[in-house]
């Protein structure tokens, strides 16, 4: 899941930007770095939002789910900032400008972000889960102090896990007749493709498979709960219209149950629609080696398919939580706190009331 190096052609080298531009015209590049500053744009400004709005507010400070969503866009932000490099180098086209050790950073910091990342997510599938099926002992196993000693354990082994890319990355020539041109890689000294296979492997089960089929079980739990017609979940409320005719009122469990479930989906489906072209190319590069240039466009959809993940979360927020809905409204707007604030509750027990305070 490490984001490569794009930009394998140098300006100076007629040869070799013909044959990529054999396989992608200019077009497609002036395209394509558009792409690439409108997701990075969105995602570096929209998860400095959802951080912003997450601290400068304490009642959703208060909220463990909020703080591990925090947590989850301060991954993507640095994600995002820094694949500014890997951008810019593809913009202006030739190959790894910097030198080793910005080499070894960069990419340490991209892959334990991406690391923290998905581990965040699998945090926040296993809270929902506890919260809504087991609302008793989101108590003890969900309070606030404890996740946030699970958010620093998850940095730590993101950290820990990313020493192999710190370790082995390198600034190597692309081309082995061709030393002008050189790239930001992994490079084990001794049987390079046999590690390589099984770190790349073992990260695909560890950093994909594994959280995707936890978080499939237990958001198909989650989401066959909420759909149980229970006297909770389906109990009618009666009230009265402007004529005083009584008339029934679906519950607040009710109404937050279609949107919940709609969440729960996209979140598994852009997780899998995100990190599934790169686990899809590895096994493809394994059984039939290619050059970079025979699949030029191919590479370079991976890329943006992986920095969208990164983005959408807050629009994702925006749309269904009407928490950040309000938080970003008043910082766009520059509206001040309102008197009475509506706020959506689902941190503990898994319940979702309204609760209006001044």
């Amino acid at each position: 899941m490490e984001v490569k190096n794009v930009t394998y052609f140098n300006t100076t080298n007629l040869t070799v930007v013909e044959e990529l531009f054999d396989a992608a015209g200019l077009p497609e590049v002036i395209c394509f770095s558009l792409l690439f500053l409108i997701i990075g744009f969105v995602g570096i400004s929209g998860n400095g939002l959802v951080i912003y709005v997450v601290i400068s507010n304490k009642k959703m400070r208060q909220c463990a789910t909020n703080l591990m969503i925090c947590n989850l866009a301060l991954a993507d932000l640095v994600i995002m900032m820094f694949g500014i490099p890997e951008i810019v180098q593809f913009m202006i086209n030739r190959g790894w400008i910097f030198d080793l050790l910005t080499c070894k950073i960069n990419r340490y910091i991209m892959v334990s972000s991406l690391y923290t990342s998905v581990l965040t997510l699998v945090a926040v599938c296993i809270e929902r889960y506890v919260g809504i099926i087991h609302p008793l002992k989101a108590y003890v196993l969900c309070h606030r102090k404890r996740i946030s000693v699970v958010i620093g354990v998850i940095w730590v082994i993101s950290c820990l896990a990313g020493i192999p890319t710190l370790t082995f990355n390198e600034v190597l020539p692309g081309q082995q007749n061709d030393t002008s041109l050189k790239f930001c890689m992994m490079s084990f000294p001794a049987y390079h493709k046999t590690f390589f296979l099984v770190f790349k492997f073992s990260e695909f089960v560890i950093f994909y498979l594994g959280p995707l089929i936890i978080q499939v079980i237990l958001y198909a739990t989650v989401s066959k709960h909420l759909f149980v017609k229970t006297d909770q979940l389906h109990r009618k409320l009666k009230s009265f219209d402007e004529s005083g005719t009584p008339i029934e009122v679906t519950s607040e469990a009710v109404q937050a149950r279609r949107g919940v479930v709609k969440m729960l989906i996209l979140s598994v489906l852009v997780y899998f629609l995100s990190y599934s072209p790169q686990q899809i190319l590895l096994f493809y590069h394994v059984i039939y080696p290619a050059t970079f240039q025979s699949h030029w466009s191919l590479q370079v959809c991976v890329m943006i398919v992986a920095y969208i993940n990164s983005a959408v979360n807050p629009i994702f927020y925006s749309i269904f939580s009407q928490n950040f809905r309000n938080g970003f409204k008043r910082v766009l707007c520059c509206e001040k706190d309102q008197r009475k604030i509506t706020y959506t509750s689902s941190c503990r027990l898994g319940r979702f009331m309204m609760v209006s305070t001044s």
